[in-house]
């Protein structure tokens, strides 16, 4: 009887809300996927779905998800990636917060189940990310490349470097820890907001638990996008260098992409390095929405929208 009652206790314990913030796009078959499996763990559970102003032909597919314990909330303005995060967490009904990307699938029968052990106070778990191996063959082939050669890494790969391995497409955590840290909402749009929550999980001591249990990342945007996305991602960068300085010093140049410009700028090279960038810009541009698009080109177009934008 005292064996049945701790089993019971150590279930409740692991109720669980699976938090999903949407923007355009039809979160119907990661919706039902996730709730079979998390019925057939018996624990408790919610997927709390938060609408981020999408547009309306979405917005009606995925209001119209009625399944048991599913709940759907729709923002009439658009808030943002960090906002939302907080919003749902502040929504959410369990002690367990398991995050993930609308645009994404499950890559395994078994992926709910998989993060039931990690359900511990005090333990942040990162599942990672992997995309279809079949390469695309349209517009959506850089992000695809990016994602493949740039973002899959293996659990053992990523624990070399826990604390900077960390996406918000894929995480559990108890609610209480992120209550302590939450998004920083002034990096609004796109890009960096889980970046400085990686790094301020590791100024207050909170490491990074990795484990292999990918979502598939199917919601591919066009290099037009991508590429205009990690333009707003480069302003979010310089916004997080900021509140480095003020916040935590220690980590400033934390990234390959500041350092070198902090090189730079020792050797008195960013107005020549701004110059030859405004010059090449038009035809990088026009490389990374071709074929066979070079990811020391994309860097370099990164690198030059930070130097420009710092000048």
């Amino acid at each position: 009887m005292q064996r049945y009652t701790k089993k019971k206790e150590q279930k409740n314990k692991t109720m669980l809300s699976i938090c999903i913030p949407i923007y355009n796009y039809d979160v119907s078959l990661l919706v039902r996927d996730l709730h079979l499996q998390a019925g057939k763990t018996g624990r408790p559970f919610e997927i709390l779905l938060m609408d981020d102003a999408s547009d309306e032909a979405f917005e009606k597919k995925n209001r119209a998800l009625a399944l048991d314990n599913v709940r759907y909330i729709q923002l009439d303005k658009n808030i943002g990636r960090a906002k939302i995060r907080n919003r749902l967490a502040g929504e959410a009904r369990y002690p367990y917060l398991l995050f993930m990307d609308c645009d994404s699938a499950v890559s395994s029968d078994l992926y709910i189940e998989n993060y039931i052990p990690h359900c511990e106070p005090q333990i942040v778990c990162y599942g990672g990310r992997k995309y279809a191996d079949k390469k695309p063959d349209d517009a959506t082939y850089l992000r695809w490349k990016y994602g493949v050669e740039r973002e899959c890494f293996p659990a053992a790969e990523r624990r070399k470097n826990p604390d900077l391995g960390f996406c918000t497409n894929n995480f559990l955590i108890h609610r209480p820890l992120f209550e302590k840290v939450k998004f920083d909402e002034s990096l609004d749009g796109y890009g960096h907001e889980d970046t400085f929550f990686g790094l301020e999980l590791q100024a207050k001591c909170i490491h990074i638990r990795h484990i292999d249990n990918p979502l598939i990342h199917i919601g591919l945007e066009s290099a037009a996008i991508f590429i205009e996305k990690t333009e707003n991602g480069i302003i979010n960068l310089q916004r997080m260098e900021k509140l480095l300085a003020v916040q935590y010093p220690e980590h400033l140049g934390h990234s390959r992409l500041t350092r070198t410009k902090l090189r730079l700028q020792k050797l008195h090279l960013i107005k020549p390095a701004a110059w030859l960038f405004k010059l090449a810009r038009k035809a990088m541009k026009k490389h990374l929405s071709g074929k066979n698009p070079s990811l020391r080109i994309f860097d370099l177009y990164k690198l030059g929208l930070l130097v420009t934008s710092s000048q």
